[in-house]
C-alpha cells in the first residue's frame, strides 16, 4: 500500500495544498490520477508516493483521519519530471498562486492536469486487404491507388464517394486509425560562414568566461546580438546539450526561426501560441524525448521539459510580452533563472534598452554586465522630431510626407509605427458630444472600419458600426483620433502607387499571417510597412532606409510610473529598424515634446543617460526598482461587493503597517466589477508572506488575484 501526496484542480486557492490519498500499488511522480474531493470526481497530480507503514497509519487513525483511495490512474508514464514538480511549488510561492495552475502553464493543452481527453489526434487509415472478383472502374481506381500505400479515408471518400463504403463492407478494404504527425516544413541547413567581430568576439569571451550564470547583454539595435546567441546555442549542439531562444513576440519567431535553421536546419523546434494543440503537443514530445536541440519560442517555451540545459537567451528581455497577464502571473526571466540555477547554465538578457530591473542589477554586480560598444556597420541613423501639423493633415506632417516619398523615389522602404489598432479610438456624437461604449466594460468602442464594425479592444464585444447616436438620436457622428487602419488608408491615398502592407493584432489573427507579412516585405513586395509595437521589434530587412513613429506623447504622458521607460523603449527600438545595412537611416519622431528629456536621448540613442535621469524620478518616488509593488485586485459582478471588501482588506493592511495606496475604481471589465490594492516594500519576501496571510485569512465573496511585480497598469 502507497500514500500518494498530490495537488488538486481546484479554483479556491485556499485549496493551494497538498491532500493524501491512498494506492495498492507506488505510483509515479508526475502522473496524473482521478480522486473523490468532497464527492466531486477532480483531476490531481500526483507529486510524492511514499510506503503506508503502520506507524503513518497509527498517525491518521490517531487524528480520526481516513484516507480516500485514488480512482483512477490517468498517465502510464510522469508527464512532469522532479525538477518542474519541484518548479511548479517554487513559483507558486513567489509568485501567490496554485501550484496546479503552474502546472497548468507548463503543460500542452492535451497534457493539462484537468484534461482527460485522448492526448493523440488520430486519421483514420484505409488497407489494401484483397481483390474483389468483380469492380467497377471507380472501385477499380480506389484498389490501384491503395495496393502499395495506405492512405487517410477522408481524402479517399472526397475523391471517390460511396464505392469505397462499398469495398470496406465487402472486406476488401479495411481500416484502422493512426496517430497524426506534426511534421514541420523541411528544412536544409545554409552554410553562410560568419567571423565575429572584434567586439562580439570579446563579449563571447566575457560570457564564456564570467562566473556569474545570470548575463546582461547589453548592446544598441544592430549591434549583432543574435549572432552571439546563435554562436552559444552552436557550442551547446556541439557540446550535445540544448539551447532555449526565448523571443517575447510570435511576430519576431518567424524571423529569429529563419536565422536559427538556417544554422541548424532540422535541429530546432518551434514553441509558440499560434500552433495548435496537437502541433505543440508534438514538439513538447520533442523536448521530452531528449534530444540535442535548439528551441526558439515564446514566452511559454520556458516551461519545456528540458534534461540538458546548457544556455537560455531572452531576447529584447525588457518587453513586457515575457510577464504572463493571468494566474499565474510569472516573468520568463525568472523562471528562467530558475531553471539555469538547476542545469547550471548561463542566462543571457539581451536588449538596446534593458529593464530598469535588469540594468540596475547589472550596474550592482547581482548580474554581469556584458556590452556591445556600437553597431556592425558603425552607423546610426539619424534622428530628427517634427510637429504633427493637423491643417496640413490629420496623420503625417509635411515633413513626413516628404520624407516618405523620398524613400519611395529611390526604391527604399519604409515603416511607420502608431501604437494604436483600428480606424479611430473614439466614436463620437456632434449633437451632445456622447462617446459610444461598450455595454459589457468601462471603455470606449474603436471604430473597425474595414469591415464596418465597433469593437472593445478589452473583452472583443463588436457590434456593426452605426449612425444614430444611441444617446440623443441624432444621426450625426464622427470618428476621433487614429488606429493602424486610418494610417493604412491615408498611406494609400498619399501615395497611390506604393504598396502598403498592416501588422497588428487584427491582421495577423490567422495562422501564419505574422511569416506571409513579414516574407512579403522582406522580399520588397511591398514598400510601407504600418503597424503597432509588434513592428519596432527585431526587424533586420537592410532596405529600410526611414522608420516615423506616429503620436508618441500619448505613451510619454500616461500616468503609470513605466510610461517613460516604456515610450523610450518604443522610440528606440523604433529607431533601429532603419539603416541596417548600407544606406544610411532616417528617423522621425512626431511629436509636440520636442524638449522632453526622453526624446533628446532617445535621439542620442543614449540609454544609459536616460537610465540615470529616470532613476532619479523613481527614488523620488519610491518606484521599482527601489521597492516591490504587489497589486490586489478584487473582482465581483455587485460593484458594492468589490468596493466595500477592497476597503476591509486596505483596513488589514493598515493594521499590519505595511504601505498600501487605494482602493481604486478599475471600472467595470466583461460585466465584472474591479478594486485595486497597491502594497508596497523594500523585502519583497516579507511583503508577500504579508500578502499571502490577508488574502488568506479574509473571507471574500470577491475573487481576490495577486499580482508580484507587476507590468501591467490596468
Amino acid at each position: 500500500m502507497s500514500i500518494l501526496e498530490v495537488y488538486i484542480e481546484h479554483k479556491t486557492i485556499k485549496l493551494n495544498t497538498r491532500f493524501s490519498y491512498l494506492h495498492m500499488h507506488p505510483v509515479l511522480k508526475g502522473t496524473r490520477v482521478k480522486v473523490n474531493f468532497h464527492n466531486q470526481i477532480c483531476i490531481a497530480m500526483v507529486v510524492s508516493c511514499t510506503e503506508y507503514t503502520s506507524d503513518i497509519e497509527k498517525s491518521y487513525l490517531d487524528q480520526k483521519i481516513t484516507l480516500k483511495p485514488i480512482l483512477e490512474i490517468i498517465d502510464p508514464l510522469p508527464i512532469l519530471n522532479d525538477e518542474l514538480l519541484q518548479l511548479g511549488e517554487q513559483v507558486a510561492l513567489d509568485t501567490l498562486s496554485s501550484v496546479m495552475s503552474c502546472y497548468q502553464t507548463m503543460l500542452p493543452k492535451m497534457l493539462k492536469p484537468n484534461s482527460t481527453a485522448k492526448i493523440a489526434r488520430v486519421e483514420r487509415m484505409v488497407h489494401f486487404e484483397s481483390e474483389p472478383i468483380k469492380t467497377t472502374d471507380r472501385q477499380k481506381a480506389i484498389l490501384d491507388e491503395l495496393r502499395s500505400v495506405d492512405k487517410p479515408y477522408t481524402a479517399l471518400k472526397k475523391e471517390f464517394g460511396t464505392p469505397l463504403d462499398t469495398l470496406i463492407k465487402n472486406g476488401c478494404l479495411s481500416t484502422y486509425d493512426r496517430e497524426m504527425n506534426y511534421s514541420p516544413k523541411p528544412y536544409e541547413k545554409i552554410s553562410v560562414p560568419y567571423e565575429l567581430s572584434d567586439a562580439q568576439n570579446n563579449a563571447y569571451e566575457a560570457i564564456k568566461t564570467s562566473p556569474q550564470s545570470v548575463l546582461c547583454l547589453y548592446g544598441p539595435t544592430g549591434s549583432g546580438k543574435t549572432e552571439l546567441y546563435l554562436k552559444l546555442a552552436e557550442d551547446a549542439m556541439l557540446s550535445g546539450k540544448q539551447a532555449l531562444i526565448l523571443v517575447p513576440e510570435i511576430a519576431l519567431t518567424p524571423l529569429m526561426i529563419k536565422r536559427v535553421q538556417d544554422r541548424f536546419g532540422q535541429d530546432v523546434i518551434v514553441y509558440h501560441s499560434h500552433l495548435n494543440d496537437h502541433e505543440r503537443y508534438l514538439q513538447y514530445l520533442r523536448v521530452l524525448s531528449k534530444e540535442s536541440l535548439v528551441v526558439v519560442g515564446t514566452r511559454s517555451a520556458v516551461w519545456l521539459p528540458f534534461d540538458r540545459l546548457d544556455i537560455i537567451v531572452l531576447d529584447e528581455e525588457h518587453d513586457h510580452s515575457y510577464k504572463q497577464e493571468s494566474a499565474p502571473r510569472y516573468h520568463s526571466r525568472d523562471i528562467a533563472i530558475h531553471r539555469a540555477k538547476h542545469f547550471g547554465c548561463k542566462v543571457i538578457l539581451g536588449s538596446a534598452t534593458p529593464s530598469f530591473e535588469t540594468y540596475a542589477r547589472a550596474l550592482k554586480g547581482v548580474y554581469g554586465l556584458i556590452q556591445l560598444p556600437k553597431r556592425i556597420s558603425g552607423i546610426l541613423p539619424t534622428v530628427t522630431v517634427v510637429p504633427p501639423d493637423y491643417r496640413f493633415n490629420p496623420i503625417f506632417s509635411s515633413q513626413a510626407v516628404v520624407a516618405i516619398q523620398h524613400r519611395l523615389d529611390h526604391h527604399q522602404q519604409i515603416i511607420i509605427l502608431l501604437n494604436r489598432r483600428g480606424y479611430a479610438p473614439v466614436y463620437q456624437c456632434l449633437q451632445c458630444f456622447s462617446s459610444v461604449s461598450c455595454p459589457h466594460c468601462d471603455r470606449l468602442l474603436s471604430v473597425h472600419k474595414e469591415n464596418h464594425l465597433l469593437k472593445c479592444h478589452s473583452c472583443d464585444y463588436q457590434t456593426p458600426l452605426i449612425h444614430v447616436c444611441p444617446v440623443c438620436g441624432h444621426d450625426e457622428l464622427r470618428m476621433i483620433g487614429i488606429g493602424t487602419q486610418r494610417v493604412e488608408g491615408e498611406l494609400q491615398r498619399l501615395f497611390p502607387s506604393a504598396k502598403v502592407l498592416r501588422m497588428d493584432s487584427d491582421s495577423t489573427s490567422r495562422k501564419n499571417a505574422h511569416e506571409q507579412i513579414l516574407d512579403t516585405f522582406q522580399n520588397h513586395q511591398a514598400d510601407i510597412l504600418c503597424g503597432t509595437q509588434m513592428i519596432a521589434k527585431g526587424l533586420d530587412i537592410p532596405n529600410v532606409t526611414l522608420s516615423l513613429i506616429l503620436d508618441i506623447d500619448k505613451s510619454l504622458l500616461r500616468t503609470d510610473y513605466r510610461s517613460v521607460e516604456d515610450a523610450f523603449d518604443l522610440m528606440v527600438q523604433a529607431a533601429g529598424r532603419s539603416g541596417r545595412g548600407d544606406l544610411q537611416g532616417e528617423v522621425i519622431f512626431q511629436s509636440a515634446l520636442k524638449d522632453h528629456y526622453a526624446i533628446k536621448l532617445a535621439i542620442k540613442h543614449d540609454y544609459p543617460a536616460f537610465f540615470h535621469k529616470e532613476m532619479s524620478y523613481r527614488q523620488l518616488g519610491q518606484n521599482p526598482p527601489y521597492t516591490y509593488l504587489i497589486y490586489i485586485t478584487l473582482t465581483h459582478k455587485e460593484e458594492i461587493v468589490a468596493q466595500s471588501e477592497a476597503f476591509a482588506m486596505y483596513e488589514a493592511f493598515k493594521q499590519m503597517e505595511i504601505d498600501v495606496l487605494g482602493p481604486s475604481d478599475l471600472g467595470k471589465l466583461k460585466d465584472i466589477y474591479r478594486y485595486r490594492l497597491i502594497v508596497k516594500g523594500k523585502d519583497l519576501s516579507h511583503l508577500r508572506d504579508k500578502v499571502s496571510s490577508v488574502i488568506n485569512q479574509k473571507s471574500t465573496k470577491s475573487d481576490v488575484v495577486a499580482d508580484v511585480n507587476p507590468m501591467a497598469v490596468l
